[in-house]
């Protein structure tokens, strides 16, 4: 069974770089050579003199220099029960696009929320902006399962009756997000409760630990495909043997394909037989989904870069127009009717955004009709209508995360201006 690939996300100093190490540290899964160097290391204790388990995915100088989280830490590590690759994203606004990044990879998000910034003397609790933000955007990259770890709870005398009304609050910001399942844990990352076990400081929490739950969540609840195999066409190359040959390569997505299967050129139509398949494993019959593949074909067909490959059976047309959600990433704001660049699969394309339908209220926690003449700033959501110069094989992106996703990359700097997944 594969890895379940788990993302940390939330506001900035909400412990998620913290949690991580010490999810590692009381799962056994650091290396004493890892702990003596920590050890050895200049600025790595807590106040207390304990170990700064943030540092375990806090690698880089600036991160160590500042206390905070600017790339994306991968680490992996397994149980008795199964295996993880972690995704440590960024909690500042300022690199949203690489928690996007990591979300777009990811299965299960856990989204940390500090408590002691939240302001339990108002009659209804808030969330900071950017929890909600990276609720929304785990939400519209298809991560079906949201486990919130209320954290640092130890700061707050581990009370039950704040923690639930932290709950209620996820659960509002769940309802008008539309996200359908999501379970909260009571946790100190800085402590250990709540982590890898429960202590007595929070028993009257029925629930699983943190890590007890990754262990059970079935991957079957990450993000799916239709079952029809399309394959975005990399690279066209000779065969070594016989230069009347050509291997279609690519990554296949959205189904399973074998030897003997039909398949179909999109664009340009034209139909063939797979002859001959071949993975990373060498000479195969079948590829899975996520597989990266080079195809021999029965015939002489027009492909290159740029075209799909996609199973007879899948419909033959495409759509130039699309209903999306925009992560806007630029700093120059979004300027409706304005040439940008698509990115869709390996093809690159002009594409216009023709307006602006809704936009994610942070403060409300919801989305909202956009006004006439709308824009989108940096690290803004909105749902966006959007113009493509020729047709492409889209669809929802929580049916096809290769055909739904996109990027829009502004033509005059390059940059890129935006992360899109079809509605």
């Amino acid at each position: 069974m594969r890895p379940l690939r788990l993302l940390t996300c939330g506001s900035v100093d909400d412990g998620k770089s913290t949690l991580i190490g010490r999810l590692l540290f009381d799962s056994k899964a650091l290396l004493v050579d890892q702990i003596e160097a920590l050890e050895r290391s200049r600025g790595t204790r807590n106040r207390d003199g304990t170990i700064d388990l943030s540092l375990v995915t806090d690698g880089l100088e600036a991160e160590r220099e500042q206390g905070i989280t600017i790339d994306v830490a991968h680490r992996y590590f397994a149980t008795a029960r199964r295996k993880f690759i972690i995704a440590d994203a960024p909690g500042h606004e300022q690199f949203t696009r690489n928690m996007v990044t990591a979300a777009s990879r990811s299965d299960v998000a856990v989204l940390l929320i500090d408590v002691t910034k939240l302001d339990f003397t108002a009659d209804e609790l808030a969330l900071l902006p950017q929890t909600k933000r990276h609720a929304a955007l785990a939400h519209l990259l298809g991560l079906r399962h949201v486990v919130v770890a209320v954290n640092k709870m130890d700061a707050i005398g581990y009370d039950a009756t704040r923690f639930r009304r932290v709950v209620a609050a996820f659960e509002r910001l769940a309802t008008a997000l539309d996200i359908a399942a999501f379970t909260p844990v009571p946790v100190s990352a800085l402590r250990g409760d709540g982590v890898v076990a429960h202590t007595e400081n929070t028993d009257w929490y029925t629930g699983p630990a943190l890590l007890p739950l990754l262990e059970s969540l079935p991957l079957e609840e990450a993000k799916g495909d239709d079952g029809t195999a399309h394959l975005a066409v990399q690279w066209v190359t000779r065969d070594t043997d016989d230069e009347h040959r050509r291997w279609i390569t690519g990554t296949l997505s959205d189904g399973a394909i074998a030897v003997g299967a039909s398949i179909r050129v999109f664009p340009g139509g034209d139909a063939a037989t797979v002859m001959a398949l071949r993975t990373a494993r060498g000479d195969a019959s079948t590829a899975r989904p996520g597989d990266a593949i080079a195809l021999l074909l029965d015939r002489q067909i027009d492909v290159a870069r740029g075209d799909w490959l996609m199973a007879e059976a899948a419909p033959a047309t495409g759509s130039r127009h699309a209903n999306a959600a925009l992560a806007w990433l630029d700093d120059a704001p979004l300027v409706i009717g304005r040439r940008y660049l698509a990115r869709h699969g390996t093809r690159t394309l002009p594409v216009r955004v023709t307006g602006i339908r809704a936009a994610l209220d942070l403060e409300a926690g919801r989305w909202s009709n956009a006004s006439t003449g709308a824009v989108a700033e940096r690290n803004a959501i909105v749902q966006a209508e959007l113009e493509f110069a020729a047709p492409l094989p889209l669809a929802p992106y929580t049916q096809s995360v290769a055909r739904g996703a996109f990027v829009l990359v502004d033509p005059g700097t390059h940059t890129t201006a935006a992360a899109g997944m079809v509605a």
